[in-house]
C-alpha cells in the first residue's frame, strides 16, 4: 500500500510540475536523482512559497517519507566554497574572483521552521539538508547538513523508524499544498523583492546573494 502511495502521489504532485524543474538545473538534478535511485515511498514537492511573518519564504524541496520530512535547499554552484555552519555569510571563489552569499544552512533553518509551523509534530520528524548539485569544492568544514548530489540517496535513504503511515503522509502533503502560494511570476517577484530588502543590510551592493 505504501508503495502505491509513493507512485500515486509522486506522479500526482511531482510529474505535474516537471516543466517547472526544467528551468532550474539544480532542482531537476535532485528530482532525477530521487526518481532514479530512491526505492522507498516518497513525495517530492518543489518551489514552495509560504507566507511567514513579515513576508514570504521560498523552499526548494520538501521530501516527505515514511521516516520523516526533509527540507532541502539546493545550490547549483561551482568554484571553491568557504564558510562555517554558524557564519552569517559564506564565500565563493571562481578564477580568483571572490563573492559572498548568505549561509544556506542558516537560510534553510528558516525554511525548516516555516514547514514545522504547519504541523504539531516533534522536531525529530524534520531534517535539514543543504545540497550542492554543481561541481563546487568545499574548502572548509561547512557542517553535517551540507552534502553533494552523490550523497543525497545515502542521506535520505538511510534506514529510519517509520513514523508516518499512508494516511499521515497524505495529510502532510495536502497540508503543504493547501498552504503554499500559487506559483506565478507575481509570487516569485514578490518573494525576490522581499529577499533583496533583507539582503541589502547583510551584504555589500557588489556582493552576490543566492536565494
Amino acid at each position: 500500500m505504501m508503495a502505491a502511495l509513493g507512485v500515486g502521489l509522486l506522479f500526482g504532485f511531482v510529474a505535474g510540475r516537471h516543466r517547472l524543474l526544467r528551468s532550474n538545473l539544480g532542482e531537476a538534478l535532485v528530482a532525477n536523482c530521487l526518481e532514479g535511485g530512491l526505492r522507498r515511498p516518497y513525495v517530492l514537492l518543489n518551489n514552495i512559497t509560504l507566507e511567514v511573518e513579515g513576508g514570504t519564504t521560498q523552499i526548494d524541496h520538501v521530501l516527505v517519507m515514511e521516516g520523516g520530512i526533509f527540507v532541502i535547499e539546493s545550490k547549483h554552484s561551482s568554484g571553491w566554497i568557504f564558510g562555517g555552519p554558524k557564519d552569517r555569510n559564506w564565500s565563493q571563489v571562481i578564477y580568483n574572483r571572490k563573492s559572498r552569499f548568505l549561509n544556506p544552512v542558516r537560510q534553510n533553518y528558516g525554511h525548516l521552521k516555516a514547514i514545522q509551523a504547519l504541523f504539531t509534530l516533534p522536531p525529530s520528524a524534520f531534517q535539514s539538508v543543504v545540497l550542492f548539485t554543481g561541481d563546487a569544492e568545499f574548502k572548509t568544514d561547512l557542517g553535517p547538513e551540507v552534502i553533494k548530489l552523490p550523497q543525497l540517496l545515502g542521506r535520505v535513504g538511510t534506514e529510519r523508524p517509520v513514523i508516518f503511515d499512508e494516511r499521515q503522509m497524505t495529510y502532510i502533503v495536502g497540508r503543504i499544498e493547501m498552504k503554499r502560494l500559487r506559483r506565478s511570476i507575481e509570487t516569485d517577484e514578490y518573494h525576490l523583492n522581499y529577499v533583496r530588502g533583507h539582503v541589502k543590510a547583510r551584504l555589500g551592493r557588489n556582493e552576490t546573494a543566492f536565494r
